[in-house]
């Protein structure tokens, strides 16, 4: 008898927290404070009628968009306008691997460069990054992708001298090849890119390919101290 009263309890209680839950944000007097409430209900019950009794535009443009990214489905996203229609899209793009949604984001270049940057370098495609508008983000798609598959031929395709030397030494030293090292614009980063991988590779006339001759008789050095280390063992 004890326990069939306790069960009864217990499922009277569940059914009062729902209830209290579900009315909880209709009795909110604040506006704002109520939106903030409906939003999160609806992003947790993943409800969609929820978003309609939204009152700010932005925050149901904001809602309808994450109820598209949770169910995919773009024709959610078109019920919108504006960056929340973009995001939804762009989300859905990058989840599904699909460069086309990308290129069906054409008023936002903001969100249009994260959809395609973040694509090309989860599917390490370079070629992709041509679609990037902004400078500073198609250069870091382009070095990212570089380091990534160890192709220091697409390095060259990034504007920045800096980062693109940078980028060409990583990958010489990666793959312990000096011959990369000549192709840095920038005289020092490529004598320091020759010091680097004669220390590695133990190879004293590696060294030869620094222009600078105290980086050049550093290397020399270093490297001679590498080697009697290694005789003394």
């Amino acid at each position: 008898m004890k326990a069939k009263t306790l069960l009864f309890i217990i499922l009277a209680l569940s059914i009062l927290i729902v209830g209290c839950t579900r009315n909880s944000c209709s009795s909110i007097t604040n506006p704002i404070n109520r939106d903030d409430c409906n939003l999160d209900s609806a992003i947790e019950n993943q409800d969609l009628k929820t978003c309609s009794v939204i009152k700010s535009s932005i925050v149901k443009n904001s809602c309808i968009a994450e109820m598209g990214i949770a169910a995919k489905d773009t024709e959610i996203c078109n019920s919108i306008e504006g960056n929340s229609r973009d995001y939804c899209i762009a989300k859905i793009a990058i989840s599904k691997r699909d460069f086309g949604l990308c290129n069906s984001i054409s008023n936002n270049a903001y969100w249009s460069d994260i959809c395609n940057k973040e694509l090309a370098i989860t599917q390490n495609e370079s070629s992709r990054c041509v679609k990037v508008i902004n400078l500073l983000e198609k250069d870091s798609c382009y070095d990212t992708i570089a380091k990534n598959t160890l192709n220091g031929a697409t390095c060259f395709y990034v504007y920045n001298e800096t980062t693109r030397d940078m980028c060409v030494k990583k990958i010489a030293v990666e793959t312990l090849n000096e011959s990369l090292c000549e192709e840095t614009k920038s005289v020092l980063v490529g004598d320091i890119c020759y010091s680097k991988l004669a220390q590695l590779k133990v190879n004293e006339s590696i060294c030869d390919g620094a222009s600078y001759w105290e980086i050049k008789n550093a290397c020399k050095a270093m490297v001679k101290s590498i080697l009697n280390e290694t005789s003394k063992n």
